[in-house]
C-alpha cells in the first residue's frame, strides 16, 4: 500500500519557491544583497501564465539600481530558479497619498498598495546552457 503524500503539489510547490526566495539574495554580490533588503520579493504567474519573480522596490532610485545589475540577477535566476520565464523589477507607489496627485476622483484610499500606481519592467529569462 502506497503511503499518502504529506503535501499536495500546490503546498509543496509554494514551500519550495519561498524558500528559493528568501535564499535567493545570498547567492549574490553583496552590493546586489543590500540593495534587495530594501525590496519585497515573490512569485506570481503573469496573465499568459508564464511563472515571473518580482522584485519590488520601494523607490524609484532602488529600483534604478536594480536595473543596473539586472544581468546578472537574470543570470541568476536562470541557474537557481528552474521554470521562472521573466524577471518583473517593480516600483511601490508610496504608501502616503498626501504624497500622491489629488486629481483623480475615484482613488482608493486604503493604506495599502495601490495597484493604479504600480511601475513594472519586464525581463525575459533565457536558459544558461
Amino acid at each position: 500500500m502506497l503511503s499518502q503524500p504529506i503535501f499536495d503539489d500546490r503546498s509543496l510547490s509554494q514551500s519550495f519557491y519561498q524558500t528559493l526566495i528568501q535564499r535567493f539574495p545570498n547567492s549574490l554580490h553583496q552590493s546586489i544583497q543590500d540593495i534587495l533588503t530594501e525590496c519585497r520579493l515573490g512569485m506570481a504567474p503573469s496573465p499568459t501564465g508564464v511563472k515571473t519573480f518580482f522584485i519590488i522596490a520601494p523607490s524609484v532610485l532602488i529600483g534604478d539600481r536594480l536595473l543596473h545589475q539586472i544581468d546578472t540577477i537574470i543570470d541568476r535566476v536562470a541557474d537557481l530558479m528552474g521554470g521562472v520565464g521573466q524577471v518583473a523589477i517593480c516600483i511601490h507607489p508610496p504608501q502616503d497619498i498626501s504624497d500622491q496627485p489629488t486629481t483623480e476622483v475615484n482613488c482608493d484610499r486604503s493604506p495599502h498598495t495601490h495597484p493604479q500606481y504600480m511601475m513594472c519592467k519586464i525581463f525575459p529569462v533565457f536558459i544558461n546552457s
